[in-house]
């Protein structure tokens, strides 16, 4: 869903490159008889955010995914725990630990596409990841706990601790919901918008924006990250790539 990937700033400054940093992502193909999973998968990565659903205004490149390290791993189960004190969550809610096994069928993230000219930063950057459930119904049950209040505080410790984690330093974070472009089932999407500031970004000048999108489609849970240093990955630019990836997550999945 958290599709989160940590990307460290040359000169050790580490920020967050993809999404609402809960969790790293890594494919997965784990839980299904080998037939049926490799079926989800390819249907996961049709739908992941592609280099042409962002402007061709930047020269974008992308980078893979990192192995989750223990420490981030131990943080997620942490995380896991706190939403559900929220409301009910599946164990892996938008890929927050990128686990699959039980009612997660798979879990497969996009690659990080950042601007290549912003060598310091690696920034904006753009990712998702895409979770299938068992059922429709699981989905929307992480989609609806994820979007109430309680969901904020939880996402937010994950974040700061995992760019701590990454050397950022003592930072501090803040998440609030915003308004996202109506797609898919359930509420037809949660966007939250997280901010980091202090530690390594304070020698920056700048805080760091994370713009993370939650969509269900289907059985399927689609998050998707913009990030961005100083000010907000372009709106623009986020709202045309999720109605690109959105299209095809309908396409591959039909309608809700």
């Amino acid at each position: 869903m958290l599709a989160k990937l940590h990307r460290n700033l040359a000169g050790g400054f580490a920020v967050l490159a993809a999404g609402l940093a809960v969790a790293l992502p890594s494919p997965a193909r784990l839980g299904l008889p080998a037939a049926r999973s490799s079926s989800v998968v390819a249907e996961a990565e049709a739908i992941n955010l592609k280099v042409t659903d962002l402007s061709p205004s930047i020269h974008w490149v992308s980078a893979s995914a990192g192995k989750t390290s223990k420490a981030a791993a131990a943080l997620a189960v942490k995380t896991i725990a706190c939403l559900e004190k929220v409301g009910p969550v599946s164990p892996d809610p938008f890929g927050t630990r990128s686990v699959v096994g039980g009612v997660v069928v798979a879990d497969v993230s996009s690659p990080t596409y950042y601007d290549k000219a912003a060598t310091l930063t690696q920034l904006p950057s753009a990712s998702s990841e895409v979770v299938f459930l068992k059922t429709a119904s699981e989905s929307l049950t992480d989609l609806s706990t994820i979007a109430r209040s309680g969901s904020l505080a939880c996402l937010t410790a994950q974040l700061v601790g995992n760019s701590t984690l990454e050397g950022a330093g003592k930072v501090k974070g803040s998440a609030s919901f915003m308004a996202a472009p109506h797609h898919g089932a359930g509420s037809g999407g949660v966007h939250i918008r997280f901010v980091e500031s202090g530690g390594n970004f304070a020698l920056l000048k700048s805080e760091l924006y994370d713009d993370e999108y939650f969509y269900v489609q289907g059985p399927a849970e689609i998050s998707m990250s913009f990030i961005n240093l100083g000010s907000p990955f372009n709106p623009a630019w986020a709202t045309a790539a999720i109605s690109k990836v959105m299209a095809r997550a309908q396409s591959t999945l039909g309608k809700a």
